[in-house]
């Protein structure tokens, strides 16, 4: 059976089950609460709060207090060392990190059931939904699947023996033996011992683009598709002259074991060369990705609010006519909600993987909340109102704050569907006007689309250097902007955040002053990438740095403004 065959059987299995526990989500939770305090109750966690005498949601929240990492850190180094039976009973098959965009990253043990919702959710519905939409809507059938996947997996062993990685690797992982039927990079550039050596988009883009057939773009993360267009774009001249030589240039960056393995595996190719030439030639502004893979079809990543800007990017690329599909909303926690259709930002939450509870938030005052807020339930929530989630799983996590705050956009049968906004402990703040990284994104999409400027990222900080203190951000142009420009991106992002923020609108004139726009020499954020990448950071998870939020990243971005002005330290 073809891959893309079984993968849609796997993924009509899940679908069935969405469909099926959408229906009554209420009683779903219940069962699925039950089920999960039964198997944890001889745990020393469920010892500790009693699990085997609660009977009722109810009895849940009213026993089990709401928790963060912090809560739960002493037990993972515990279980890493060896001792089982700690946070849940039965066996911890391998451990999560987070994508580290808050803090330190987070390790997060995984039992068997999260670990298959993850994966046939995770991986599985994408190319299920893919099908049917196709099948549906263009009357296209799913093509076999040969893609360029924009993944390294990579990862290391904890002291108990089991294997640390990202969550987005996971199904991948456990599909290592077939990758080579779907995947256009060979399996030692998905799996490569020394990413921090490698020159990564080169090398996938190199495999990818001397083939015809590639039917998919996929990324955990859709800013790392938009990142390997942009690189494409500025270096299309170098991958054609080394296809067409069957060679890798000298100024890649890669390690000796494989120049050597790959440049006996690539072959001359002077006719595709020159086909991929014409198509570069006629420039980037006509969506290059169709002319290059005729029988490309879909793509797929993870995508929500704070991304809608990248995927602008991206459409520029792939054009209006291939779709994408938003993988879901998922984490090291667990895999929360799914995209049932194509070309849609929002997801349905899934009443059978994890239990959910929900803190409302206050639009007035975004991060106002309570010692001890209350919690919604699924079937609770309202359509157009936002929400933290608070999540149970079966690995030993218990009312825990994601400090993601979603929206609910509409219902799916009886089930909300929700869109990510924002993390909740990640904004700014000067005046009390809370300001959201999903505020700043709305506006600075809106300024770049009034002025028709592209950049390749851009950040915000709070600049306490001048009185009254403002907003900053700092840019990386694709193309030099005038001064005469930069002001007009100035007044447009202020009225934007009047826009977007009443509270901005209200205190600006007294307490804030108008933003500042600073521009960073080129490289600027592929600079930072690499010093995530040598660092020991693995980036399928990277998200944009909306936020300035730690001094490593202030120094990191600051030093390298070319425009004259000063942020304080």
């Amino acid at each position: 059976m073809p891959f893309s065959d079984l993968g849609i059987v796997l993924g009509d299995v899940s679908l069935w089950e969405v469909d099926h526990f959408t229906k009554d989500p209420a009683a779903a939770q219940r069962a699925l609460l039950r089920r999960i305090l039964r198997r944890s109750r001889t745990s020393e966690y469920g010892k500790k709060y009693n699990f085997k005498e609660i009977r009722t949601v109810d009895d849940y929240r009213r026993t089990v207090p709401l928790s963060a990492y912090a809560d739960y850190a002493p037990y993972v180094e515990r279980m890493m060392q060896g001792e089982r039976n700690l946070l849940f009973s039965g066996i911890n098959v391998r451990y999560c990190t987070s994508s580290g965009s808050v803090g330190k990253p987070k390790m997060v043990p995984k039992s068997v059931n999260d670990l298959w919702k993850m994966q046939c959710i995770g991986f599985s519905c994408s190319v299920a939904t893919a099908a049917h939409d196709l099948r549906r809507k263009k009357g296209v059938r799913l093509p076999k699947q040969v893609g360029l996947l924009t993944m390294s997996l990579t990862g290391h062993t904890a002291p108990d023996g089991k294997k640390i990685n990202d969550a987005g690797q996971v199904p991948l992982d456990y599909l290592k033996p077939i990758i080579p039927t779907f995947s256009t990079s060979p399996l030692s550039l998905m799996y490569p011992e020394h990413e921090e050596l490698l020159d990564m988009p080169y090398l996938q883009l190199r495999f990818a683009l001397e083939k015809r057939d590639v039917s998919y773009l996929g990324s955990l993360v859709i800013t790392v598709l938009t990142t390997m267009f942009d690189y494409l774009e500025h270096n299309w001249e170098l991958l054609c002259d080394d296809i067409e030589k069957g060679v890798i240039d000298p100024s890649v960056r890669i390690t000796p074991e494989l120049r050597m393995q790959y440049s006996r595996k690539l072959k001359p190719d002077p006719a595709r060369a020159e086909e991929l030439r014409r198509e570069f030639r006629k420039g980037f502004d006509d969506p290059v990705a169709p002319r290059i893979w005729p029988r490309l079809t879909w793509a797929y990543g993870m995508v929500s609010s704070t991304l809608k800007v990248y995927v602008e990017k991206l459409r520029r690329y792939i054009g209006p006519d291939v779709p994408l599909h938003n993988m879901g909303y998922g984490a090291a926690e667990g895999f929360f909600a799914m995209a049932t259709e194509l070309d849609a930002c929002d997801y349905v939450l899934l009443p059978h993987c994890v239990f959910f509870e929900f803190i409302p938030v206050n639009d007035d005052d975004p991060d106002a909340e309570e010692d001890d807020p209350k919690t919604l339930l699924l079937h609770e929530l309202e359509v157009g109102k936002k929400y933290e989630v608070v999540i149970t799983n079966f690995s030993g996590l218990y009312r825990y704050r994601m400090f993601d705050v979603v929206q609910v956009t509409r219902m799916y049968q009886n089930t909300p569907q929700i869109e990510f906004l924002y993390r909740r402990n990640l904004g700014m703040n000067i005046a009390n006007e809370k300001m959201t990284t999903d505020m700043v994104d709305e506006a600075v999409k809106n300024t770049v689309q009034t002025l028709g400027v592209t950049l390749e990222g851009y950040s915000f900080c709070d600049d306490f250097s001048t009185q009254p203190p403002r907003y900053c951000m700092v840019c990386e142009p694709v193309d030099p902007i005038d001064e005469p420009t930069r002001q007009k991106m100035i007044g447009l992002l202020d009225g934007y955040f009047r826009e977007y923020n009443d509270k901005y609108a209200i205190r600006r004139m007294t307490m804030i002053g108008a933003p500042q726009v600073l521009f960073l020499e080129p490289g600027s954020y592929a600079a930072y990438r690499e010093s995530l990448l040598q660092s020991g950071r693995v980036l399928n998870q990277q998200k944009p740095v909306t936020v300035l939020n730690t001094p490593q990243r202030r120094e990191f971005f600051l030093s390298r403004v070319v425009t004259p002005a000063s942020v304080a330290d």
